[in-house]
């Protein structure tokens, strides 16, 4: 006797990120601390970034085409704030535009 396998509708499923992760979902959506580390998504190929609060807590977030480029001038240790700030039409999609404030030195 074997088992039928049972056929799951994965379209009722949302992946789940870790408790760190920060997704932008919304224009406006904005975080901001100290970069304290930069990777790359294996599943995406983006950036990986990793954010300090002033409080300790860490947050991590995916980059994206836009994203990426803005960061490149961002290295470790530098204080930044990034927010989503809009969407633009592509012809394989939509794109999120970014801003990406870095802290002056004194």
């Amino acid at each position: 006797m074997t088992k039928q396998k049972e056929l799951i509708d994965e379209s009722e499923y949302e992946e789940v990120e870790d408790p760190d992760f920060f997704k932008f979902e919304n224009v406006g959506d904005k975080v901001s601390g100290e970069l304290v580390d930069i990777g790359t998504s294996d599943k995406y190929n983006f950036g990986l970034y990793t954010l300090e609060k002033p409080d300790g807590e860490q947050l991590r977030f995916h980059g994206s085409a836009h994203l990426d480029t803005r960061m490149k001038r961002i290295g470790i240790g530098d204080s930044v704030i990034v927010e989503y700030q809009d969407v633009e039409k592509k012809e394989k999609g939509e794109m999120k535009l970014f801003s990406v404030k870095l802290k002056k030195r004194a």
